[in-house]
């Protein structure tokens, strides 16, 4: 009997040696870990992608990604709601992306119901309002088309108003070489961002690589950088993958991708 409990106290202090061993070693690589991972990052990205609401190309590749992405849905279209709903569910930070009146082309490439210059301060906020209301989830809002509207001081300090009442941050899509949106969202204490990088301007995907190389190269030296790619006819699944495949080189490089709205705590 002596014996036989000699032996299985033997077994239970062997196995309690293992569990140690393993504890320990399990510590060591997950601290290994932890420190790779838990390293400050050298810069930041905010990608954001416009014209969601049609349905577009690219959608379904979007909704894969791995990183944070804002997502811009465009109101008043038959798959607003949907591709809003869809995007959210999917963990993006949705804002409003307002159609706007150009310097040029034909007024139907603002997008449905567009604010433009021609309408009153009501006409303005209702617009802002209502898109609002149907992109329930934003948190800010961006001009789609718009480069005759955002030099216009009126028409943007009626659509910052609306901004600043709902609390929601601006970004500037930059598309005309003058805008008033950044010194009216001082005046107004609205939280402002601008867009450093259009992704698509050309869909040949060593274009698109390129300007996320740029983007990269911006985000290193400002600290922070915001680029705006496109699903749909801008962009679309060539946007998307090479997203994907150019997002993991920069993450290599040290840079972290993250929400719009987590710029404001980079640049207070």
């Amino acid at each position: 009997m002596f014996l036989y409990i000699n032996k299985r106290m033997l077994l239970v202090l062997l196995l309690i040696l293992i569990l140690i061993v393993g504890f320990i070693v399990f510590r060591i690589i997950f601290k290994q870990k932890s420190i790779q991972t838990n390293a400050t990052p050298k810069g930041y990205i905010a990608l954001v992608i416009n014209d969601l609401g049609n349905n577009g190309e690219g959608i379904e590749e979007l909704m894969k990604l791995d990183i944070p992405i804002t997502g811009a849905v465009m109101p008043f279209l038959e798959y607003s709601k949907i591709d809003s709903e869809k995007c959210y569910n999917a963990g993006m930070e949705i804002i409003l992306h307002l159609p706007m009146e150009s310097e040029s082309g034909p007024i139907s490439w603002s997008g449905p119901n567009p604010i433009t210059c021609a309408k009153s301060n009501e006409e303005v906020r209702k617009n802002v309002e209502d898109g609002i209301k149907e992109i329930k989830w934003a948190k800010g809002i961006n001009n789609h088309m718009g480069s005759r509207v955002m030099k216009n001081e009126r028409i943007m300090k009626e659509v910052l108003k609306v901004a600043k009442e709902k609390g929601l941050y601006f970004l500037d899509s930059r598309t005309g070489e003058y805008s008033v949106a950044e010194r009216l969202t001082k005046e107004l204490d609205i939280v402002y961002f601008y867009r450093d990088i259009f992704l698509d301007n050309s869909k040949r995907e060593q274009d698109i690589v390129d300007s996320m190389e740029k983007l990269g190269q911006i985000a290193l030296e400002k600290g922070y950088a915001v680029g705006i790619g496109h699903v749909g006819g801008q962009g679309g699944k060539i946007t998307i993958e090479v997203i994907d495949k150019m997002s993991k080189k920069l993450q290599e490089q040290g840079i972290e991708f993250i929400y719009l709205s987590q710029i404001e705590k980079l640049n207070p």
